[in-house]
């Protein structure tokens, strides 16, 4: 650990005290409202709203996260309203059941209101340098992959290897850099070369929302979270009747891509439970310039969760998930994926005290995924040539995690914890010859198992309009194998222990402070420690993602945790009609997970020009991103937004390799207030992206320059009788050819796999 990452932990280690309290569990006879308060455009949460139930005249202030509580409520309906200064009012009408609770999410559109002739706008106490996209966006958005959902965030992008299966680039960071989380359920691919992001096992029908920590500042999510992508699914929080739905059904030209999709909840009493069924199927697609690119793919979902209300403070729920891939084509690797077959469950406890006493709440999961997939070359040139390969793979991964949030003093929050995860990865390669008998295995995951456990402490304070924030926690990684063969022992030398042990303090620190009542300035710093992944640790020979070529690479057991060290500063602005952020960041990655070539190994496939072997180094990243909204009239808002990033590879002397071009984003959304006959919303929404060229590339991992383009989106939707949504869709409207840079080169021509040309979507959605 730096010195600099050693002050940070012990800094944040001093704000977070251990206080141990078991809350009784009592019913009542009336009923409870309880819910959180977001901000609409960033997700944060929201301190001192006032909750109110006008007809009795009672309320709640939400506390520093966001959360309000309610109690002792005659069983009845109301009429409730969430009111801020410098923020719409939402008005819903809620349902108040005795012995039960009503559970809320309320979201709140900034809007700027005049008090005695002084303007006032809401300051944003958000302290964490943040994406988010919400249910709406994502419905609207119309894609077969959540991956693709994050290109349209400021400094987050994705990588393309196939038609699904996108991986997320967070400034920089890739692969398992980027922890991503389902649910809380910290999930991993089970490909060696990344075909199936984690991302790639959810149905974009079934979220709720994204939510992207673009550095260390997702300590209390899990272990060795250098940035994190969490996603939200739908049916956590579902209306308080019987049953309520959403049947789907769409169509993309180009892509040949169809989808249906069913998605019901609700509750009876104190059980609640929730269940989506989701099946789709693409095809080959075509670029702007008439070139077929392979898109193949099937994909059938099924998700289900039921929980009960065991009190007016506590929940307990279980849900599942099982998703059947077949016959996918991955253009940007040696093999395609015959299938993916993916199982999920997770128990999940919780407690909510509310605003009463130390314990304010306590939430406990336990969860396991099963991965099992298998590749072949049977579409690859390579097969035609008379090789056969097929390589069997599987992940078992579990989690578990317990958190507690405290109010011990005025004006603090605690959050105290720990977690852990767990993961079993297995892998064959088994090589024949169409006119030799022999066939040659190798292991390229030999039973290898990752075990990471933590404990963490988080603190909150405000100091007048000052709002703190320090997070610390203590890891311990493990890495092993169960079979190596004599061959990985021999190459990465038979006295090398395989066996590993880490031990890695990680800590962040935020501050936020209002300059003006329309200016907030924030800052962070953070440092976090990941060790190194089944691939970087016992690969033997197999080919590697973090890189462009198609060459072999051997894993290094005794690889030290690469760490990152990183800094923030960022500024919000909100007037009447306008928001702006600004932010920058600057990134020093200790002990950089890279990779050089070996001069004693010989390569054993055919296109593999050398064995290369993974090392520490180190790395550099600076970079900064710009979002803006401005409403000119009512019903229009145009926003723009944009990112430049910079990195080196201080070890292998070049750029840093996954650096996207700079980018940036003009958009504009017309949504008026209509009353035509049965049409009562209607919305048209715009968007022109821009990207620049990208010269400075990672030329030892082969990755090449690409073009600069420009390519514009149009969507259009109404909603119909108040349950039918009819949309339409037009991406790459002037079906330009164009490669995103992050994308992956197919390895047998060398060329970046090419975006689709122009895709025309429609969708009809009836609720029910």
């Amino acid at each position: 650990m730096t010195q600099f990452g050693k002050r940070l932990a012990s800094l944040a280690f001093l704000f977070a005290f251990v206080v141990l309290f078991t809350p009784p569990v009592a019913a009542q006879s009336t009923g409870t409202l309880a819910g959180t308060v977001t901000d609409a455009e960033t997700g944060d949460p929201l301190p001192g709203v006032n909750v109110v139930l006008s007809e009795i005249d009672r309320g709640a202030a939400t506390g520093p996260d966001g959360q309000f509580t309610l109690r002792d409520v005659a069983e009845g309906t109301y009429a409730l309203e969430a009111r801020f200064v410098g923020y719409t009012t939402v008005a819903r009408t809620v349902d108040v059941t005795a012995g039960g609770t009503t559970r809320l999410r309320l979201r709140l559109e900034p809007k700027a209101v005049d008090l005695d002739g002084i303007e006032v706008t809401a300051l944003r106490p958000g302290t964490q340098p943040t994406g988010d996209l919400q249910s709406e966006q994502i419905r609207e958005a119309e894609v077969a992959d959540p991956g693709e959902l994050l290109r349209g965030l400021p400094g987050v992008g994705s990588t393309r290897r196939g038609p699904i299966g996108l991986d997320p680039n967070v400034r920089g960071l890739s692969e398992t850099e980027v922890g991503v989380y389902i649910d809380g359920l910290r999930t991993f691919p089970a490909g060696p070369g990344r075909m199936d992001s984690p991302l790639s096992h959810v149905d974009p029908s079934t979220i709720e929302s994204i939510d992207v920590v673009k550095g260390p500042y997702a300590l209390t999510w899990g272990p060795g979270n250098m940035s994190s992508v969490r996603v939200t699914q739908r049916g956590e929080d579902p209306p308080r009747t019987p049953l309520t739905g959403t049947v789907r059904t769409g169509y993309d030209a180009n892509l040949g891509a169809v989808e249906t999709t069913a998605f019901a909840m609700g509750r009876q009493g104190r059980w609640f439970y929730s269940a989506n069924g989701a099946w789709r199927q693409g095809n080959d697609y075509e670029t702007g310039g008439g070139e077929t690119v392979p898109g193949d793919f099937e994909s059938a979902d099924g998700r289900g969760r039921i929980g009960v209300e065991l009190s007016d403070h506590s929940t307990l729920s279980v849900n599942g998930s099982y998703q059947r891939q077949d016959n996918l084509d991955y253009p940007g690797r040696l093999l395609h994926a015959e299938y993916f077959e993916t199982g999920m469950g997770q128990f999940t406890y919780t407690y909510d005290r509310g605003e009463r006493g130390t314990v304010r709440s306590v939430d406990v999961r336990v969860g396991a995924q099963q991965t099992l997939h298998k590749m072949t070359n049977r579409t690859k040139p390579s097969y035609d040539r008379g090789m056969r390969v097929r390589v069997p793979t599987e992940v078992q991964n579990f989690n578990g995690r317990v958190a507690v949030d405290l109010l011990p003093l005025p004006d603090w929050q605690f959050t105290l914890g720990a977690d852990a995860v767990h993961t079993f990865r297995d892998a064959t390669r088994y090589r024949t010859m169409v006119d030799m008998d022999m066939v040659n295995r190798e292991k390229a995951w030999p039973g290898a198992t990752i075990t990471q456990g933590g404990v963490f402490a988080k603190a909150q304070r405000t100091v007048g309009d000052l709002a703190l924030t320090g997070t610390t926690r203590l890891d311990l990684a493990r890495a092993d194998v169960n079979d190596p063969t004599d061959a990985f022992r021999q190459l990465v030398g038979p006295e090398t222990e395989l066996k590993q042990n880490n031990v890695m303090w990680n800590g962040s620190a935020t501050a936020s402070l209002p300059l003006t009542e329309r200016w907030t300035l924030s800052m962070g710093a953070g440092s976090v420690a990941r060790p190194a992944d089944a691939t970087e640790r016992y690969a033997e020979r197999f080919p590697s993602s973090k890189s462009q070529m198609s060459a072999e690479f051997l894993g290094t057991p005794t690889l030290a945790p690469e760490r990152s060290t990183q800094a923030d500063l960022w500024l919000d602005g909100r007037g009447e009609g306008w928001s702006l952020r600004l932010s920058g960041f600057a990134r020093q990655i200790d002990d950089y997970i890279t990779f050089r070539k070996t001069d004693d190994i010989d390569p054993v496939l055919p296109m593999s020009p050398a064995v290369f072997r993974y090392v520490n180094g180190e790395a550099t990243f600076v970079g900064s991103e710009v979002r803006t909204t401005v409403s000119p009239a009512a019903p229009l808002t145009l926003r723009a937004s944009g990112s430049v990033l910079w990195g080196r590879d201080e070890t292998l002397d070049e750029p840093a390799f996954g650096v996207a071009p700079p980018s940036a984003t003009l958009g504009a959304r017309w949504s008026p207030t209509v009353a035509l006959g049965r049409v009562s919303e209607v919305y048209v929404d715009g968007a022109v992206n821009l990207t620049t060229e990208q010269d400075r590339v990672a030329a030892f991992r082969s990755e090449s320059p690409t073009d600069g383009y420009a390519t514009v989106d149009l969507r259009v939707g109404a909603q119909i009788l108040r349950r039918v949504n009819l949309k339409a869709g037009v991406q790459n409207l002037f079906d330009v050819t164009y490669a995103n840079h992050l994308n992956a080169k197919n390895p047998f021509s060398g060329a970046r796999i090419p975006e689709p040309g122009r895709v025309i979507s429609t969708t009809l959605s009836v609720q029910f």
